[in-house]
């Protein structure tokens, strides 16, 4: 009677824990998959929205290093992260669910993606020295800087616009380790930490 008590209540915490990962890891994709030592790829994860309103998530890109994500009303679903490979080789990039920042793991198995990096890339011109983006250059029109949101020190920013204003295409590229997130529907885009 004590072991299937016990089976009883280990199987109701298993389904009670389950249905408290509010949001699930979704698809995670690589592109270019293969692209050249140096040259950028751009990591897009996404957030599936089960119930709830937050969760933490890594993102590994198998060169040994990581970046941590969170998904949450300022943060919303797809992330973008570019990152460059310093060697040649196959990498596997993995997702998966993280404490970040007092949000707990988003639930789910981890999801997998794979690029191939080749040789170096071909060198490139030396660039004329990029001009220090004025606020109004960060957000194309119809899109408004969000007073306040502009942090000369890390290039954060964000930008609003009438709820469901087309979002600006090609999708800006945010500098540094920023992160670009979007919500269409609430009018909004930023590049955040």
């Amino acid at each position: 009677m004590k072991l299937r008590t016990s089976l009883g209540i280990a199987a109701l915490l298993a389904t009670v824990t389950s249905l408290g990962q509010a949001q699930m890891l979704g698809p995670l994709s690589v592109s270019p998959a293969v692209a050249k030592v140096g040259e950028p790829v751009t990591v897009t994860v996404n957030i599936d929205v089960v119930s709830g309103n937050y969760c933490g998530f890594a993102v590994f890109f198998g060169d040994g290093t990581d970046k941590d994500g969170v998904s949450d009303v300022s943060h919303v679903s797809p992330f973008v992260f570019q990152h460059s490979y310093a060697k040649p080789g196959t990498y596997t990039i993995n997702l998966g669910g993280r404490h970040v920042q007092s949000h707990p793991n988003c639930g789910g198995a981890d999801k997998t993606a794979t690029v191939k990096v080749e040789g170096a890339a071909a060198p490139a011109a030396t660039p004329a020295p990029a001009a220090t983006p004025t606020p109004a250059s960060l957000c194309p029109s119809p899109w408004k800087l969000v007073p306040k949101s502009n942090n000369t020190k890390t290039g954060a920013y964000a930008c609003s616009a009438k709820p469901g204003t087309a979002l600006p295409t090609p999708k800006p590229t945010c500098p540094g380790d920023l992160t670009y997130s979007e919500n269409a529907k609430k009018g909004q885009f930023s590049c955040k930490p």
